[in-house]
């Protein structure tokens, strides 16, 4: 296991808590003081026994088992979303080239990544990157599992728009299904009300606006708290987007507008940037 057990001594004593206070029915105290020393491993069942004594989420040990950072898919978002929101095509590029460039790119997990980067370049560039064979291997490995994680449903919700239709549908209803047992977790809770946005958002795109309805009904069982407030505001939006969709309401318009303006309020300039071309792109389409 690594350095889990130095990492885990580090926590457990900065809790104050003494090898017998963690030591229990399932594991001896010397048995653990071997784990800590790095001379022996735990069952998963075991490590997560002593994870729960000393109160630490499983999520929360492995962010400083990557020394404090993110995992590879998150490190890549979290740099694709800056090269979107400033539209900088050379920057998407010299990520996309790095990933393929890289020693693992044989392994499935970082080809389905390397997919996500071509298709986010071609949608800010306009240039090819992804194939119909690239696209196929994305479906058939969101297929092929049968129970979706927390991969999983960053990969879907982040590719979800490129899509074919149907397929994209059957995946979407299959995503409630096999991520269910996820849905308490919190983390997970949130992805997958932004996959629902996203899906909600791409329907009402496509003027498939009865299929927009299935997701829309799903987000109003989502009951966003009151601190989820990028999700109330995209909600909104995305609600008076289907109505000027299918009625070509103005007040619907101003409504966008005013959920624009809050991003823009709450300083979540370069967020509030890509709504206001959405906005226009929808404008440009309706005539």
């Amino acid at each position: 296991m690594k350095n889990f057990g130095e990492i885990f001594k580090k926590f457990r004593e900065s809790r104050g808590l003494r090898l017998k206070d963690v030591a229990n029915a399932g594991i001896s105290t010397s048995q653990l003081s071997r784990f800590e020393k790095g001379e022996t491993d735990l069952t998963i069942s075991k490590f997560m026994l002593i994870l729960d004594v000393i109160n630490m989420p499983i999520d929360e040990f492995m962010y400083a088992v990557h020394d404090f950072h993110r995992d590879e898919l998150n490190e890549l978002l979290s740099k694709v979303r800056h090269f979107v929101s400033t539209r900088d095509v050379e920057g998407m590029k010299k990520l996309l080239y790095s990933q393929m460039e890289a020693e693992e790119k044989r392994e499935k997990f970082h080809q389905i990544n390397i997919i996500l980067l071509k298709i986010r370049l071609q949608d800010l560039s306009g240039e090819n990157y992804y194939d119909e064979k690239d696209l196929e291997n994305l479906t058939d490995y969101l297929f092929s599992v049968e129970y979706w994680g927390y991969y999983e449903l960053l990969i879907f919700s982040n590719t979800l728009d490129v899509l074919k239709h149907d397929v994209f549908m059957v995946l979407a209803r299959e995503m409630s299904r096999r991520s269910d047992f996820y849905k308490e977790i919190p983390t997970n809770r949130r992805l997958i009300s932004t996959m629902l946005l996203n899906a909600y958002i791409t329907c009402i795109e496509r003027q498939n606006l009865m299929d927009a309805l299935y997701f829309e009904k799903q987000l109003k069982q989502c009951f966003f708290i009151e601190t989820e407030i990028y999700e109330r505001l995209v909600f909104l939006y995305a609600q008076n987007l289907y109505r000027y969709r299918k009625t070509g309401s103005k007040l619907a318009i101003i409504e966008m507008k005013k959920c624009i303006g809050a991003m823009k309020l709450s300083g979540s300039d370069h967020l509030a940037q890509t709504y206001e071309g959405h906005l226009k792109k929808m404008l440009t389409e309706n005539g």
